[in-house]
């Protein structure tokens, strides 16, 4: 199929009001999915935030009504942002002017959550109980050791690794491919796991026993089962966010981060920064303690 252009997006809009059928809510949706590469689950995000302020609104064309709407509907602030943005990206499709971002709430800077170095190791090199325990070790490696998104594991598929330079191929957010090396610890886990995996003719590497791509959910359940054995809270994203803090605590630099998690901006891998900041304050303060004590 054909990609849709946002020239030809338009195009095929011209005469009709915002928020005046589906025509172009439609067109709009296969551009996200063609163009763009946005997952399936963003897609259907945008359709339902864009669907509830069109239906709220009357399909009003000024951004002051969408604020109206939003603003007396008790919404959480990431949530106000996450509508506003969908709106914003709708109407710069169509050809209209985004507005100013006055009326979207700001957002407090959080600082993600991450492990120690002795806590990563504590994590990985537990025992894992499960039907597929080789397989379960692979997921944790590839989401720790080379700092890859649950999606990104789950689509993995087998001919994206190079198993001669020790590099896999990361297909990230709206389809980005990325190169990404893996140690020797997560090569020990491939091959390991290649010795379990069921036969089939699935291109994807993780499956489940009955050979099928194992699914988001799956490898959320293993990452959350595994926290729970040896006492710690985290999500999948806790091991992506301690394998950047924990290759800056040694020396990465930060452009080489950004590569490795495929982020589009700079300032978006920066928010490590931080974080070693305040891992960096806090040993400050604990030397100088231990120094008056003497």
């Amino acid at each position: 199929m054909r990609a849709i252009s946002r020239k030809q997006g338009l195009s095929a809009l011209t005469g009709s009001a915002w928020g005046g059928g589906v025509t172009h809510l439609d067109t709009f949706l296969a551009y996200l999915r063609i163009e763009k590469g946005l997952a399936p689950m963003t897609i259907a995000a945008y359709e339902s935030d864009i669907t509830a302020i069109l239906a709220h609104c009357n399909g009003c064309e000024d951004l002051a009504g969408v604020a109206d709407y939003l603003g007396s509907r008790g919404y959480a602030k990431a949530t106000v942002r996450r509508k506003w943005a969908a709106i914003r990206l709708y109407r710069q499709f169509l050809g209209l002017e985004t507005g100013s971002t006055g009326a979207m709430p700001t957002l407090p800077r959080r600082l993600p959550t991450v492990l120690s170095q002795a806590q990563a190791q504590a994590f990985l090199t537990q025992p894992i109980h499960s039907r597929t325990p080789k397989r379960d070790a692979l997921m944790l490696a590839l989401l720790y050791a080379c700092g890859m998104r649950v999606s990104e594991v789950a689509q993995l598929r087998r001919e994206h690794v190079d198993w001669a330079d020790g590099i896999i191929r990361v297909i990230g957010k709206g389809q980005v491919h990325r190169l990404v090396p893996f140690n020797a610890w997560v090569r020990t886990c491939l091959e390991a796991y290649e010795s379990e995996r069921p036969d089939g003719n699935s291109p994807y590497m993780m499956v489940t026993m009955q050979g099928k791509p194992v699914t988001r959910q799956i490898i959320y359940q293993v990452v959350i089962r595994q926290a729970r054995c040896v006492g710690v809270s985290l999500s999948p994203h806790t091991l992506r966010h301690s394998f950047a803090t924990h290759l800056l605590e040694n020396g990465a630099h930060l452009r080489g981060i950004q590569a490795l998690l495929g982020h589009r901006s700079i300032q978006t891998t920066q928010i490590y920064t931080h974080l070693d900041t305040k891992q960096l304050k806090a040993a400050y303060q604990q030397a100088w303690e231990n120094h008056n004590d003497t």
